[in-house]
């Protein structure tokens, strides 16, 4: 059911997305694209963070280029004993989660303050698990250097000045591992929100010295 739902969602934001993709627009150049992509989950009952950057190029109706994505995380658990008195024991486990991406990223929706997008990547990286117990023990859960993953959000971002503003989205991370209760765990809905920093104005405002003045602190640049 998750996966039909997901489906005619993506057909009909494809659509909305096309129909964005062949509108004429005053400028369709190609000019370079690049942002950080944070993104956050659970995965094992914790709150887990993906941090990537994407760079490429783009314009007003796509963007597309490479992605890198990280997750990292150490978890420790203590282990309890009825006897108060015996040694307290607990055990690490670490998940590691590394992935190379291809990214296309249709825009929906765009003007000087807001902006909707449909990314959608295809990755490949290596996925590592281990636990460790008190003593220094290993056990390796499992270890993927090649592992696919599919993605797909819907991202919003709205400029408070050209630079700089506000980002949030939500999406699904599918990862072709196995049907073991890790390989489901990776599958999963994230959700992204914070700060957005717009990097082909810090080029602007590295080149021009007066456009720098006019727009580093102007809220109100709306139809300059």
């Amino acid at each position: 059911m998750k996966n039909t739902l997901l489906i005619i969602s993506s057909l009909f934001l494809f659509s909305l997305a096309n129909s964005q993709f062949y509108k004429k627009h005053e400028n369709d150049k190609m000019k370079f694209y690049g942002t950080l992509d944070l993104r956050n989950s659970i995965v094992f009952e914790e709150n887990i963070g993906f941090y990537g950057v994407k760079l490429g190029v783009g314009n007003k109706r796509v963007r597309f280029g490479l992605g890198y994505h990280e997750l990292s995380k150490s978890i420790f658990s203590f282990l309890t004993e009825d006897n108060p008195f015996s040694p307290v024991n607990f055990d690490e486990k670490y998940y590691s989660y590394r992935h190379v991406s291809v990214f296309f990223d249709p825009i929906l929706y765009q003007n000087q303050r807001w902006e909707l997008l449909f990314p959608i990547h295809v990755g490949l990286g290596p996925i590592k698990a281990f636990v460790y117990d008190s003593i220094g023990n290993e056990r390796q859960v499992i270890s993927r250097d090649f592992v696919p993953s599919f993605t797909v959000s819907l991202k919003a971002n709205y400029r408070i000045f050209k630079w700089v503003g506000i980002t949030g989205g939500i999406g699904d991370n599918f990862v072709f591992l196995d049907d073991s209760q890790f390989g489901k765990e990776f599958n999963t809905v994230f959700y992204s929100f914070g700060i957005k920093l717009f990097f082909d104005e810090f080029i602007n405002f590295a080149k021009d010295k007066e456009y720098r003045k006019k727009y580093l602190f102007k809220y109100d640049f709306i139809d300059d």
